[in-house]
C-alpha cells in the first residue's frame, strides 16, 4: 500500500564544499545521521546551471564539473523539518520538494 510521502531533491554541481567535504557527501551524512531511510546521488552526463555554461562527460572537453542530484524521500514533515536547513547548506543549487506517493519493500 502507498501512503504520502515528500521528494527532496538537491541539484548541485559535483565541485560544491561545504567546508571542506564535497557537498554531496556532507548532505548524505548528515541525512544518514538524521535518521532518512534512504539518500542516493546521481552524476549527471550533462546539464547546465544558473551560469548558463554546459558541464559534460564529452572526452574532448574535461570541464568535468558535473551536476549531482540528490534524492532523499520520506515522510511530509521529516523532509520539511531540514529543508531550511538544507537551503541554507547549499550556497549555488536549487532545493525542490515534490509531493509523492511511496511504499516500501523489505526483505
Amino acid at each position: 500500500m502507498l501512503s504520502d510521502g515528500m521528494l527532496l531533491r538537491i541539484y548541485i554541481a559535483e565541485s560544491a564544499k561545504i567546508g571542506k567535504k564535497p557537498a554531496y557527501r556532507h548532505l548524505v551524512e548528515m541525512f544518514q545521521k538524521r535518521g532518512f531511510p534512504g539518500c542516493t546521488v546521481f552524476r549527471g552526463m550533462v546539464g547546465y546551471g544558473h551560469e548558463q555554461v554546459i558541464h559534460t562527460v564529452d572526452v574532448l572537453n574535461f570541464s568535468m564539473d558535473l551536476p549531482v542530484v540528490i534524492d532523499v524521500v520520506d515522510t511530509k514533515e521529516r523532509v520539511m523539518s531540514i529543508v531550511d536547513e538544507v537551503e541554507e547548506l547549499v550556497e549555488h543549487g536549487l532545493v525542490i520538494t515534490h509531493d509523492v506517493k511511496m511504499g516500501r519493500k523489505q526483505k
